[in-house]
């Protein structure tokens, strides 16, 4: 089986544009996720770290603290993408999770997360589930594929940042709740999107619930350009509010090659490069309805890929406040392993009231 992953990725390498050699990512992570109906405290599920820690966490009523033994650091980026509680009422309400801060504690990464419901015009702490994905890399090293990320500050400046070509990011921000962020060098190379973009909002400085979002992306000749949307968490209005940005092409959402991984694009005029699946290569990704309006995904990855490590993430893309997070259809996880097919059983998206929105999205998914 080794051979034949060697095999697939050789042949997938064939049909990629050439580019420089860029920087290894000797990195910290962690992931994992909390079921809805999990015990708390307790570890996070499926998680796993590069120390081979798993992660844990505390908290309840929508406020939770996760915990990635061994792995803290000074900078890096956290993506949280919510999973839909089991159970009544049934469908669940619209939610999404956040970061509300994360930093460095003796050797850990500690994260604290809010999770949120749309109440009739407000917004209400919810006890829902997430998924939770942190990463920090440095610049040393030989050649490897492309990663870039970023953890803005809210305005013009960027609290943490990573480019594998090693040069420096920037970011404009053009005006209340919009930013476009530049990530030189990495990607194809000529003017074609490939590869995927992930976002994730945090609370305002005043504590107020956010979402954003990539509104546009563009390629300039090697250098990605996404535009952030964020939006107020209550209102849906745009507002000013710190977040997290990721990168990934020829890589999981990590910066590694492990084993099985994929990301997809949900759109309808989406290029064959921002479509992969680390087995089966370009354009191998697949999705469809599911009721009442969420999108089902399955990527034929090699193995047991949803147990026991594995984590996924989303992200909403297009202009205005909606945003997605995982379905949980028939109770059970988010995503399973479907005879060796990753099926992630749906995407579920909303509009800035909270209506059901077959929006665009960005998905990625991982395992050890």
């Amino acid at each position: 089986m080794l051979t034949l992953f060697a095999l697939v990725v050789g042949s997938m390498s064939a049909f990629l544009p050439a580019r420089a050699a860029h920087a290894a990512l000797p990195n910290v992570w962690g992931y994992g996720y909390l079921d809805p109906s999990g015990p708390l405290p307790g570890p996070l599920t499926n998680s796993i770290t590069s120390v081979s820690s798993v992660g844990t966490v505390s908290g309840g009523g929508g406020t939770y603290l996760v915990t990635f033994p061994g792995v803290g650091a000074s900078q890096g980026v956290v993506h949280v993408t919510a999973l839909a509680k089991t159970g009544n009422p049934v469908p669940q309400p619209p939610a999404w999770c956040e970061p509300d801060a994360y930093f460095q504690s003796g050797a850990d990464e500690l994260v604290k997360v809010s999770c949120w419901v749309l109440t009739g015009g407000g917004a209400a702490l919810f006890p829902t589930g997430f998924s939770i994905n942190w990463l920090s890399a440095t610049y040393t090293g030989p050649p490897t594929p492309d990663l870039a990320y970023a953890q803005s500050d809210g305005a013009s400046g960027l609290l943490a940042q990573f480019d594998s070509s090693g040069a420096p990011l920037s970011v404009a921000h053009l005006g209340i709740g919009v930013w476009q962020i530049k990530l030189p060098g990495v990607g194809p190379t000529g003017t074609g999107l490939g590869g995927d973009l992930q976002v994730t909002g945090q609370v305002t400085a005043s504590g107020a619930p956010a979402r954003c979002k990539v509104g546009k992306w563009v390629n300039a000749g090697g250098t990605q350009l996404p535009t952030v949307l964020c939006f107020a968490g209550a209102s849906g209005t745009p507002v000013d509010t710190r977040w997290t940005l990721t990168y990934q092409y020829k890589l999981d959402l990590r910066g590694l090659s492990p084993y099985g991984w994929g990301y997809f694009w949900q759109q309808a005029t989406a290029p064959p490069l921002t479509n992969l699946d680390s087995a089966t290569g370009w354009g191998t990704v697949t999705s469809g309805a599911v009721a009442p309006a969420g999108i089902g995904i399955k990527m034929p990855v090699i193995g047991p890929t949803a147990t026991p490590f594995s984590e996924a993430n989303v992200t909403a893309f297009g202009p205005g406040p909606g945003f997605c997070r995982f379905g949980e259809l028939g109770g059970g996880p988010a995503w399973i392993n479907a005879g060796g097919t990753l099926l992630i059983r749906s995407v579920d998206c909303f509009d800035g009231t909270g209506a059901p929105l077959p929006t665009d999205f960005f998905a990625t998914y991982t395992s050890k």
